[in-house]
């Protein structure tokens, strides 16, 4: 009988992202607060036959397709990626595995899709490797160190909840968990936006400022914590994008407690505190043409599934 494991990992938004300069490798600093959502990709690992290599298969009933379509299922995709680190981590040759992921989290939306994937890829092999060859499970943050290599949020998907992520955002300071249950409206832009080019133009707008103790922060209602929210690189991606102002006004006119640019671009993230209400919203903003997510928070991070 063939092993078959389910993972799933959540996607994040950046209730909080503070970056600072430019460094000599090419890399900004950031301090940022992450909340992870109960907008989950899952993924199902099943040895695959000898010789056959990885195969990817992905699917979704939540997305537009072209969401599914953009997701790679070559040896470029982030789960093919871990599947060979994991492998040379144990001195192992990588598996033959076929991979279905089942996508809820649109691409290229800043919301960590690819590296929700790769998370939930290395809780599932993770198990794998135990199961098939008696190898000691590696705890979260030996896997939080592996993934940092092939992406930054890959840790924090790993950890999920809230938490701190500084250096490049792959440096995890966890968080206790809100008190309180976070209602999420996000609308998802069918035009891209290079983040490299926003972070160009966050250098051009030359608005640093010192970093904010993070941890300190004392969050006990949506009302605070939408006044906590806030994005360095907002600016930046509202100059490349001007229509991320007008909706990040709309969706504040019709009741969000803080509505922002999350990350990079081009998501804009709106915290409510009536799920009735973000529903209602999200369902208008869908008549319209918008296309529009609705999300709960905190959510955990990548974990196996029954």
């Amino acid at each position: 009988m063939k092993t078959v494991i389910r993972a799933s990992a959540p996607a994040k938004v950046n209730l909080v992202f503070e970056v600072g300069a430019i460094q000599a490798d090419g890399y900004h600093p950031v301090n940022s607060l992450f909340l992870g959502l109960n907008l989950r990709e899952e993924l199902t690992l099943v040895a695959g036959e000898p010789g056959s290599g990885i195969s990817i298969y992905v699917h979704g009933d939540t997305l537009p397709e072209r969401h599914i379509q953009a997701v790679p299922t070559d040896e470029t995709n982030l789960v093919y990626k871990v599947a060979e680190a994991l492998a040379e981590h144990h001195g192992l040759v990588t598996p033959d595995l076929q991979l279905d992921i089942h996508k809820r989290i649109p691409v290229a939306g800043g919301m960590a899709g690819g590296s929700s994937d790769a998370a939930a890829m290395l809780v599932a092999l993770n198990e794998f490797f135990f199961q098939e060859h008696g190898i000691s499970k590696l705890a979260t943050a030996e896997l939080a160190q592996l993934g940092a290599a092939l992406g930054s949020d890959i840790p924090f998907c790993l950890y999920g909840g809230l938490a701190i992520g500084t250096n490049r955002g792959e440096q995890i300071q966890e968080l206790p968990d809100l008190e309180f249950e976070t209602h999420w409206l996000l609308c998802i832009s069918s035009q891209g936006l290079s983040t490299p080019l926003v972070f160009h133009r966050f250098d051009e707008l030359d608005s640093l400022h010192d970093f904010s103790n993070l941890s300190a922060l004392q969050i006990h209602s949506a009302k605070e914590l939408a006044s906590f929210m806030a994005n360095d690189l907002e600016p930046a991606a509202v100059s490349l994008m001007p229509e991320l102002a007008e909706l990040r006004l709309k969706l504040e006119e019709l009741g969000a407690l803080k509505a922002m640019v999350s990350g990079s671009g081009p998501t804009v993230a709106a915290l409510f505190e009536s799920s009735d209400r973000c529903v209602e919203v999200a369902r208008l903003l869908n008549s319209e043409g918008i296309f529009a997510l609705t999300s709960t928070g905190p959510s955990a991070g990548a974990r196996l599934e029954g």
